[in-house]
C-alpha cells in the first residue's frame, strides 16, 4: 500500500510540474522565433527588386521609357530553389 501511495504521489507530483510548465507555449513561441530567425535578410532577398518584364517587348518598352539596358535572362529548369 505504500508503494502504491509511494507512486501515486509521483505520479501526481510530476503532472502538477509539467502543468506548470506549459510546454505547448513555450514550443510554439520557440518555433515562431526559429521561423522568424530563418526567414531571409534582405541583402538575400536583392533578387525580388530586380524589375521583371513578362515578354521581350514589354522589357525593350520599358527600357526605352527609362533610358535602361535590357538584360535578357533563359533558363531552363527550376529557378525557385536558387540555383542556376
Amino acid at each position: 500500500m505504500f508503494r502504491l501511495n509511494l507512486m501515486i504521489g509521483a505520479l501526481l507530483a510530476a503532472g502538477v510540474a509539467l502543468a506548470a510548465d506549459k510546454p505547448a507555449e513555450r514550443d510554439a513561441a520557440w518555433i515562431d522565433q526559429r521561423v522568424k530567425e530563418w526567414q531571409p535578410t534582405a541583402e538575400e532577398k536583392r533578387f525580388d527588386e530586380i524589375g521583371w518584364a513578362k515578354d521581350i517587348r514589354e522589357a525593350e518598352k520599358l527600357a526605352k521609357e527609362n533610358n535602361r539596358p535590357v538584360f535578357l535572362f533563359t533558363h531552363d529548369g527550376r529557378m525557385n530553389i536558387g540555383r542556376c
